[in-house]
């Protein structure tokens, strides 16, 4: 009897194969210029040509280290939903990177959350495969923002505290309404509200955004709350 397939292992090795052909992708593309600039190299003498050589020699150190940088960024999104699963959906979990969470909060690398408005009232618990459906063909404009600066001070106070949680730098939050030249489509997010969050060049941390998933959701709802009470 064969057991049912673990999703996260189905994403890790979905997303690992894209991660290799990407990188090898990016590393045969590569490859052209250094031919072209050891050709000049090769076919202009003197000191111009050495250039050309020290060019290359750059570019292939430069082209290393960002393959190998940008392979463990890949690498640290393929093992979020491992270190989160206690507190993903059901099915929240797919071979697209996008991650639901029990709450119903969205996220694709633990950078921008995203919580989903549902027509019957409340929020969505989408499962992670009609997260792009619910994307696709929304007509919606922002009517609620909110940096460091700016938007009410309740939500920035609370939205602040979360970025402090999450050891991040900076963090913003919109909510989007549908047009008001939008036909009510019952498949559709009534609103979505989203979080964003800038690490620098640090990785995202599992083990803090799993304490801040319930704040943060419930301050995405609140938020939409507000801006559907005063549109703008």
């Amino acid at each position: 009897m064969v057991g049912s397939v673990d999703p996260i292992a189905a994403f890790e090795a979905a997303f690992d194969k894209k991660i290799r052909f990407f990188l090898a992708t990016l590393a045969v593309g590569s490859l052209f210029p250094l031919a072209f600039f050891v050709f000049l190299f090769l076919e202009i003498p003197g000191l111009f040509g050495v250039w050309f050589l020290v060019y290359v020699a750059a570019d292939v150190v430069f082209t290393v280290v960002f393959i190998r940088w940008f392979r463990n960024r890949l690498g640290h999104v393929k093992n979020l939903p491992r270190a989160m699963r206690l507190r993903l959906a059901s099915s929240g979990v797919a071979k697209r990177p996008t991650f639901v969470f029990d709450n119903g909060l969205v996220t694709t690398s633990g950078i921008q959350f995203r919580l989903f408005g549902s027509p019957m009232g409340g929020k969505m618990i989408p499962t992670s495969d009609e997260v792009l459906g619910l994307e696709r063909g929304m007509m919606m404009r922002p009517v609620l923002r909110v940096f460091r600066n700016r938007g009410p001070e309740a939500l920035r106070v609370r939205l602040d505290s979360i970025q402090q949680g999450l050891n991040a730098r900076f963090s913003n939050l919109f909510v989007f309404l549908p047009r008001p030249s939008s036909v009510p489509d019952a498949r559709r997010a009534s609103w979505v509200s989203t979080a964003t969050f800038d690490f620098g060049v640090r990785q995202v941390n599992p083990d803090q955004v799993l304490q801040q998933i319930d704040s943060l959701a419930s301050l995405l709802e609140d938020a939409a709350t507000m801006a559907r009470g005063n549109p703008a």
